[in-house]
């Protein structure tokens, strides 16, 4: 559902969508599993600065979360990718990541990028603390803050992540 609810932000919610053009007209044989002709291919960088007042984890020990960010690019297979942060130990205030990631997509107008934040419980279990997933091309380059949302689809105000983005 939270991929469906990103997917969606591209035109405010309203409940329909235009496919795009190479999967409109007859001529053109799209094959997911298969991509070649023109999609313009971009090369996506996002450098994860920060978080800000993360919510706390339930089942940690001391009520301070261990947080990690997972971005994942969800779209054609050959885009499908997850990268992940390091972990910032006891510190869900402000913990500071500075890292940079960067995704090769293939077909951006059917990219979806996610954002998951979790704390990490132990080696084996990872706690989720907030999501937000947003269509790649709907992404503006520059300095964003990346609101977060609970599993319910509610806004977890004022948890944002610091990011810059660029792609070319």
């Amino acid at each position: 559902m939270e991929l469906q609810n990103g997917k969606f932000m591209d035109n405010g919610g309203c409940g329909y969508l235009l496919k795009p053009e190479f999967m409109r007209d007859s001529a053109t044989q799209f094959n997911p599993y298969n991509v070649t002709g023109n999609h313009n291919p971009i090369t996506l960088s996002i450098r994860l600065i920060s978080g800000y007042q993360l919510p706390p984890s339930n089942l940690s020990r001391t009520n301070k979360a261990d947080p990690l960010v997972q971005i994942e690019i969800h779209g054609v297979p050959e885009d499908q990718v997850k990268q992940q942060t390091c972990v910032i130990k006891s510190n869900a205030l402000c913990p500071r990541w500075n890292e940079t990631f960067t995704f090769n997509v293939q077909v951006p107008e059917l990219a979806l990028v996610r954002f998951v934040v979790e704390d990490q419980i132990s080696l084996a279990a990872n706690e989720f603390l907030g999501q937000y997933t947003l269509p790649l091309l709907c992404m503006n380059k520059g300095y964003r803050h990346v609101p977060l949302f609970s599993k319910l689809g509610d806004r977890l105000d004022p948890a944002s992540l610091f990011v810059y983005i660029w792609y070319y």
